[in-house]
């Protein structure tokens, strides 16, 4: 995901709009365990490109900030897949 967290904060600020109270919001993102975390290019904000593919890594602090207007149900991390991508699968609930 290439998108910036201000980008990230407009999107999840547009799905608690048209949220019901009590609506879910759920999404994974790879986290700042995983061992790509730092790896490639740097592009700023916790994203870094490989093969021209860019990763933006969350860390628990960002989450944190996505969540305004939400609150937190679940924050679980999990490996995923052949080379252990590390993940975050959060689970918000609109209030």
């Amino acid at each position: 995901m290439a998108l910036t967290t201000p980008e990230i904060q407009r999107l999840t600020a547009e799905v608690r709009r048209v949220l019901r109270p009590g609506g879910l919001l759920v999404y994974t993102a790879r986290n700042t365990s995983d061992p790509h975390f730092g790896t490639g290019v740097d592009r700023g904000e916790g994203m870094f490109e490989t093969n021209g593919f860019i990763v933006h890594f969350f860390d628990r602090a960002l989450i944190d900030v996505l969540a305004d207007g939400f609150e937190v149900v679940e924050v679980a991390e999990y490996e995923e897949g052949r080379i252990q991508i590390k993940c975050f699968g959060v689970t918000m609930r609109a209030v």
